[in-house]
């Protein structure tokens, strides 16, 4: 399994005070580079800045992951929807997006290589797939894509209002609450999986640098270590033939490259039963709502 983390430095930054955002980004790192784990943190660069100036403090929460080994992707500057702005605005917001990663990178001796989607929208026609594509293609980025999707964040922002709240017992409830999901999650994209290629594939997943993760991180890595994962980069993930898979999907949903490949089959969509879904109280902690995949993603 290959671990991807959404909204570098910190999902909501904007909203979360400047010591939580530290926080949570020296413990991510420890954490992961403390074990030996391989990561991609994708970067809203948007998320750098304070009164529209970009703040080196954040900036120094990026370099803290490439000098711990891990990789930065490009989530886009301001992580707009695909199907909610014109092509042309959206490569605009991949361009800016880059300014600072491409600069810490290239110090480095390296250039960014990967990309994802904001909210896994890909496009609703082929033509507007096709231009992302190609346009990627020429600033040399790769798609990450997703097997393991998940409503972290609905348990991430119930978790911050416990944090705000300084509710600890709140926040321990939310926190073994979220592990035991997600990895009921990872159960469920095992048998995905299994019904569309017939074994386990190197999976993808989805989670975000937040203050939920750093918190309990360690423990969802217990459980994977348990079920017989080993953590691997990216690229060596990727590898595997299965996501050389045809791939024509252009709903209007956020959804897993498992059931992209699946649609592009042409599955039966009873196959995707039984998805687990956020437990009503923490939804309400959140004061959100889980809408369908499709909808909500």
């Amino acid at each position: 399994m290959a671990l991807t983390f959404d909204d570098l430095p910190a999902q909501r930054a904007h909203a979360l005070p400047d010591q939580r955002i530290a926080d949570l980004n020296r413990e991510l790192i420890e954490l992961l580079a403390g074990r030996a784990i391989p990561a991609v943190g994708f970067v809203n660069e948007d998320k750098l800045e304070v009164d529209g100036v970009i703040d080196d403090r954040r900036v120094a929460h990026l370099e803290a992951w490439l000098d711990a080994g891990l990789e930065l992707g490009n989530h886009t500057y301001s992580h707009p929807d695909l199907h909610r702005t014109t092509v042309e605005t959206y490569l605009d917001d991949i361009l800016r997006g880059e300014r600072v990663t491409r600069r810490l990178l290239e110090a480095r001796g390296e250039t960014p290589r990967w990309f994802r989607h904001p909210f896994l929208h890909t496009g609703t026609d082929l033509e507007t797939r096709r231009r992302v594509t190609e346009f990627l293609a020429t600033r040399s980025y790769r798609v990450a894509p997703v097997t393991i999707d998940n409503s972290e964040w609905i348990f991430a922002r119930a978790y911050d209002l416990a944090l705000d709240r300084r509710d600890a017992e709140l926040a321990a409830r939310l926190g073994a609450a979220y592990v035991d999901y997600m990895l009921d999650m990872t159960r469920y994209y095992e048998g995905q999986s299994r019904a569309l290629f017939g074994r386990e594939i190197p999976q993808v997943m989805l989670l975000h640098a937040n203050a939920l993760n750093a918190d309990h991180l360690g423990s969802l890595l217990e459980g994977l270590r348990e079920r017989g994962y080993a953590l691997v980069a990216l690229e060596a993930a990727l590898s595997d033939p299965a996501y050389a898979s045809d791939d024509t999907y252009t709903g209007s949903g956020g959804i897993t490259w498992l059931h992209r490949w699946a649609l592009s089959r042409g599955v039966d969509r009873s196959v995707f039963a039984g998805e687990p879904t956020a437990p009503e109280w923490v939804q309400r902690t959140a004061g959100l709502r889980e809408s369908p995949r499709a909808r909500r993603r």
